[in-house]
C-alpha cells in the first residue's frame, strides 16, 4: 500500500504540478480582480438620459412589430432605453433579446458599423477617470466570442470596437454596450481568472471538453494531495522527522502543513463543477416568477399615456436613464433607476442564468430607483401580506414554515465580494420536499433569491471550503487576506518545490529509454 500510494504521488505529481503551481498563482490575483466586467453603474453613468418625448410607440405595438404578440413566447423581461440618440424598447423571451425602437415602430434587425460606432462612442465620451478616451474606432463583427465575451452568449452578435486602449462590445441585438475591457482588465483578468479556470478561447469554446478536462484534473489533483497526505504522514511518522534532503525536505513539510488546505481547494472546485447533478436549487422556475407575477406577463400592455404619467412622476425625483417594466399579482408597474451620482460602479446584480449579465434581477442597496403604478403614477411598495400571498401562489403544494424580515444578509442570501443585493428582504421557508427557502423583495416585488436544501450543503462546499466565507471570517478584513495569502503561498511553494526534482526524474527516465534504444 504504501509503494502504491508513492507510486500514484509521484506519478500524479509530475502530471499535475505545474497545474497547481498556475492554480496557486492565479488564486492569489483572483483574491482581488477578475475576468473583466462592464459595472451596472459604471453602465447606466454612461447612458444618455432617456428622451421621453421621443418615444411615439406603446410597448403593445413595439411586440407586434417584433411579432411577440399574445400567442407568441412570453415576454420574460421588457426595458425601454436609449440607443444612440433614440429611444429603444428591450424584450427578452425564452427565444433571446429583440429590440424594436420606440420611435417608429420598427423592429432593430441589425447594427451598422457608423451605428455601432456612435453607440460606443456616446458611451466612451461620457466623464471618466483620467479624462476621455480617443475617439473609437470599428474593428469588426464578431460572430462567435472572443476571451473576453465568453459568458455573454445571449447578447451574440456583438461589434468589436478600439476607444484607445480600452475595447467596448455593441450587442447587435439590444443596440447597446455590453462590455468594456481596458489594458488592466485585460492583464489582470488573463492573469487570474483565465489561467486559474483554464478559460482560454479554443478551449473553452468547447464547453463538454472543457468541463470534462476542469472535472478530471480536480478529480486527479485530489488523489495528489490525498497521496502526498498519507506518504508525508508515513514517512514523518516511521522516522519521527523527513528523510529527505535538500528541496525534498522542505518539500514534504510544506506538503504536511499546506496540503489539507490545498486538498479541500482542489476537492470544493470540482464540487462547483456540480460533477453529479446535485446543486440545482437556486435558479427560480419560471412558474414561479409568473405566479409572484401574477399569471401569463402583460408587460406589452401598457398605453403611451400611462407610460408619461408613471415617467413624469419618477422625474421629480430624478431623471431615469432607463426604465424597466415590471408586474405583480397582475398589477402593472414601472421600475426607473439611475446609479449614484459618485459612479463608483454600485449597481444593480444581474443573474447570468436568466439570460446574460443585462438581465437584471436585484437592484443594489445604494442604487437610485423608484417603483410606480402604471395606474396612476404612484409609488409602490408592497407589504408583508401581499409579499405573503405571492409566495404561497409560487408554492401552492407547500405550508408555510415561517416568513421573517431581514435587514441584514444572512449566510445565504449575500453577494460576498459587493453586498449588493437588495435589503430588507423577506425570507419564506417551505416545507416541501426541497426545503425551499424563497427571498421577496418588498421594494421590487419580486423573487431576488432562492435556496433549496442541496443550494445550501454547496453554499458551504463551495463558498465555505473555496473562499473560506464563513460568517464573522470573510468580512474581517485584513485577518482573511493574511489568512488566505498565508495558505495560497504555502500551497504555491509546495507545488513549486517539486518542480527541479520532478525535472531531473524526467531527464534520468529520457537516458534511460535512449540507452535501451541504442
Amino acid at each position: 500500500m504504501r509503494r502504491a500510494l508513492v507510486f500514484l504521488h509521484r506519478w500524479f505529481g509530475i502530471a499535475g504540478n505545474l497545474l497547481f503551481v498556475v492554480w496557486f498563482a492565479s488564486a492569489l490575483v483572483m483574491m482581488y480582480a477578475r475576468m473583466p466586467a462592464l459595472e451596472p453603474g459604471d453602465r447606466l453613468n454612461r447612458l444618455p438620459p432617456l428622451d421621453l418625448e421621443a418615444v411615439a410607440v406603446d410597448p403593445g405595438r413595439a411586440a407586434a412589430a417584433a411579432r411577440l404578440e399574445a400567442g407568441a413566447a412570453e415576454i420574460l423581461q421588457l426595458r425601454l432605453g436609449m440607443a444612440g440618440d433614440r429611444p429603444i424598447y428591450r424584450f427578452r423571451t425564452s427565444a433571446g433579446w429583440t429590440a424594436v425602437y420606440a420611435d417608429t415602430g420598427s423592429q432593430m434587425l441589425q447594427l451598422s458599423e457608423d451605428q455601432a460606432t456612435l453607440i460606443a462612442a456616446q458611451f466612451a465620451r461620457q466623464p471618466v477617470a483620467g479624462g476621455a478616451p480617443p475617439p473609437p474606432g470599428y474593428d469588426r463583427l464578431l460572430i462567435r466570442p472572443d476571451q473576453w465575451t465568453l459568458q455573454i452568449g445571449p447578447l451574440f452578435p456583438v461589434h468589436r470596437i478600439h476607444a484607445g486602449g480600452d475595447v467596448l462590445y455593441v450587442s447587435d441585438r439590444t443596440a447597446e454596450v455590453v462590455m468594456e475591457t481596458t489594458p488592466g482588465s485585460r492583464f489582470w483578468g488573463t492573469a487570474g481568472a483565465v489561467f486559474h479556470w483554464l478559460y482560454f478561447t479554443p478551449l473553452r469554446s468547447h464547453s463538454t471538453l472543457w468541463y470534462q478536462l476542469i472535472v478530471w484534473a480536480s478529480a486527479a489533483g485530489c488523489v495528489l494531495t490525498l497521496s502526498g497526505l498519507a506518504v508525508g504522514v508515513i514517512r514523518l511518522t516511521r522516522r519521527k522527522r523527513s528523510p529527505y534532503t535538500g528541496i525534498m525536505r522542505w518539500h514534504h513539510y510544506s506538503g504536511l502543513v499546506f496540503g489539507a488546505a490545498a486538498l479541500t481547494w482542489v476537492l470544493s472546485g470540482a464540487l462547483s463543477m456540480d460533477p453529479f447533478g446535485w446543486q440545482a436549487g437556486r435558479t427560480t422556475g419560471s412558474a414561479q416568477h409568473s405566479a409572484v407575477a401574477g399569471g401569463r406577463s402583460a408587460l406589452d400592455q401598457p398605453d403611451l399615456a400611462s407610460i408619461r404619467t408613471a415617467l413624469e412622476s419618477v422625474s421629480t425625483s430624478f431623471p431615469p436613464r432607463e426604465v424597466e417594466f415590471l408586474q405583480f399579482a397582475g398589477e402593472p408597474l414601472v421600475l426607473a433607476y439611475r446609479p449614484p451620482s459618485s459612479g463608483n460602479g454600485a449597481g444593480y446584480g444581474g443573474a447570468a442564468d436568466a439570460g446574460g449579465p443585462l438581465s437584471f434581477q436585484a437592484v443594489v442597496q445604494p442604487f437610485e430607483h423608484r417603483l410606480v403604478t402604471l395606474n396612476g403614477g404612484t409609488g409602490r411598495r408592497f407589504s408583508r401580506s401581499e409579499l405573503l400571498a405571492a409566495a404561497k401562489a409560487a408554492m401552492p403544494e407547500s405550508n408555510l414554515v415561517d416568513a421573517v424580515e431581514l435587514d441584514d444578509y444572512d449566510a445565504y442570501y449575500e453577494d460576498r465580494r459587493h453586498r449588493r443585493l437588495p435589503l430588507p428582504v423577506l425570507r419564506l421557508r417551505f416545507d416541501d420536499p426541497a426545503a425551499t427557502w424563497i427571498y421577496l423583495s418588498p421594494s421590487l416585488g419580486r423573487i431576488v433569491h432562492r435556496e433549496q436544501r442541496r443550494s445550501r450543503i454547496d453554499r458551504w462546499l463551495y463558498r465555505g471550503l473555496h473562499r473560506l466565507d464563513f460568517p464573522g471570517f470573510y468580512h474581517r478584513r485584513p485577518l482573511w487576506d493574511v489568512v488566505v495569502i498565508v495558505l495560497l503561498l504555502g500551497g504555491l511553494f509546495s507545488a513549486a518545490s517539486s518542480l527541479a526534482p520532478t525535472a531531473k526524474r524526467l531527464r534520468r527516465h529520457a537516458a534511460r529509454l535512449r540507452r535501451r534504444e541504442g
